[in-house]
């Protein structure tokens, strides 16, 4: 975990570049010359650094999963097709890599692919059968085309493990700067969140409805207004500031144990700690009671492993959590700062503590809420018709809801759906209980191998993935591009036996 080094330019440039991107794409919703332009450099840089160096191309195409939510920060419209740019970054990284495959295998007559060699194979293969399978029943069972397409497609984003597996873990090498964009993305995430939440809590008049909009169309999260003038701010891709939390936790763990004489004083310089209740304020202004019961599993499994894994003294204990209490009452601080900044005026007389466990305790008339749980038994008794071999992609459930966003095109409240919010169920539909088997097993063999290596970070993966698959529960993650693209890079670093 020494490579975790924030201050460095790897950071302080991706950040900058981070930033112009959105700026650029908020732009775009004014202008849309702007966006298609950004679109298309931002293509033509990628094959470009491809081209030179594989790497490069994974770094823009991660950077985007890791801030882009469902992937339309930039996209290119020509009359009823809208192509996202995370759907272009992938065309682009899988086509070269394929060609650098076949003209090497040109060259030399051998075809190398280090796919082949992984210890993850088999696992990853027994679920492309049932994937595939997925797709064909989904035709045999008479699905629309269009549900079918683009409930498929997300998986494969499973397919960039075949690049992602070329890349090298030692210090300086490629994963390690994979790893360096991972906290640049998730630290400007966190920041925009409270730039968000600050901006929708005051009066900003027009400009906070222009950039409502603009995350809307561009799929870049939700925001919805809870009472009393505050606003939630939920980005699908804050899982990753979730994860990154109890990644750097399990360092700060390390630091408190393997660091010496350790100082409050000098923890609290250190930018690592800093950035815990950065992170932890996105999570809380998320306002998502999966993303909450995601941390508090998180929080229960770090306990666990310092106990029983790492074994921690009592001291170290005590300091680990005063850490964390400290961590927590400055993301609570920051988040009423952020929302009671008096200038602008701020909206209503609101109490964010109060709105926190108001949220996380009252669940029955709550519209989306409610509607999760009318979903289930309809839900259930459709995967019941074939609990074994599924209904394949692009099964539909009908169901009677309370969500304002449904009613607005179903006003009798019944609604039609391919897509589901209970994760693990959704899978169960689509694949079966042999397809959702082969899911499970190879995470369970990524945990497997992560407790095995036993070392900081391969228990922070471990930990993240733990975390990845609770939210899995409630809100569809692992078969969405942004939970596949956490589970493949963990799969690349752990196929590697040493995590630095």
């Amino acid at each position: 975990m020494s490579s975790l080094k924030p201050h460095n330019k790897i950071f302080t440039n991706t950040l900058l570049l981070l930033i112009l991107g959105e700026l650029l794409s908020f732009l775009g919703y004014y202008y849309s010359l702007v966006n298609s332009l950004t679109f298309f450099l931002i293509v033509l840089l990628a094959i470009s650094v491809s081209l030179y160096r594989l790497e490069y191309g994974l770094c823009i195409l991660l950077a985007e999963l890791f801030i882009g939510s469902f992937g339309y920060l930039f996209y290119f419209e020509s009359g009823e097709t809208k192509v996202s740019i995370r759907l272009a970054l992938w065309l682009i990284i899988m086509s070269v890599w394929l060609a650098q495959v076949i003209l090497n295998w040109l060259k030399t007559k051998k075809l190398s692919v280090i796919f082949l060699k992984s210890l993850y194979f088999n696992y990853l293969i027994v679920l492309s059968i049932f994937i595939i399978w997925g797709l064909i029943n989904g035709f045999l069972n008479g699905h629309a085309a269009g549900n079918i397409f683009f409930d498929f497609n997300n998986w494969l984003y499973f397919l960039l493990i075949f690049p992602l597996l070329t890349l090298k873990q030692d210090e300086g090498g490629q994963l390690f700067i994979l790893r360096q964009i991972f906290f640049v993305a998730i630290t400007w995430l966190s920041a925009k969140s409270l730039v968000l939440a600050y901006i929708f809590s005051h009066n900003f008049n027009g400009f906070a409805v222009d950039l409502y909009r603009w995350t809307r169309v561009n799929g870049l999260g939700e925001i919805t207004q809870v009472q009393g003038g505050f606003s939630r701010v939920f980005m699908q891709s804050q899982i990753f500031a979730l994860i990154g939390f109890f990644v750097l936790l399990l360092w700060l763990l390390k630091y408190i144990i393997g660091g010496g004489e350790w100082r409050l004083a000098a923890t609290v310089k250190n930018r690592r700690f800093i950035m815990l209740p950065l992170f932890l304020s996105a999570i809380f202004i998320s306002f998502s009671r999966s993303l909450w019961l995601g941390l508090a599993v998180g929080g229960i499994l770090v306990w666990l492993i310092a106990i029983f894994r790492i074994k921690i003294k009592f001291k170290h204990f005590l300091i680990f959590n005063f850490v964390i209490l400290f961590s927590i009452f400055l993301s609570l601080a920051l988040t009423v700062a952020t929302v009671k900044f008096p200038y602008p005026a701020a909206y209503g007389g609101f109490n964010p503590v109060n709105l926190l466990g108001e949220r996380a305790t009252q669940i029955a008339n709550e519209a989306g809420a409610s509607s999760r749980w009318q979903l289930l038994t309809p839900l259930w008794q459709k995967i019941k018709t074939a609990p074994v071999m599924g209904q394949g992609f692009g099964a539909t459930v009908t169901y009677r809801t309370n969500d304002p966003r449904a009613l607005a095109s179903s006003p009798n409240g019944l609604y039609t759906t391919y897509t589901f919010e209970w994760g693990w169920f959704d899978i169960w539909l689509k694949l079966g209980l042999l397809g959702l088997l082969a899911y499970l097993g190879l995470i369970f063999k990524i945990i497997k191998d992560g407790l095995k290596i036993n070392s900081y970070f391969s228990l922070s993966l471990v930990t993240g993935l733990l975390v990845l698959i609770t939210v899995n529960i409630f809100s569809p993650y692992v078969n969405h591009p942004l939970g596949i693209g956490y589970i493949i890079l963990t799969i690349a670093m752990m196929d590697q036996k040493k995590l630095i």
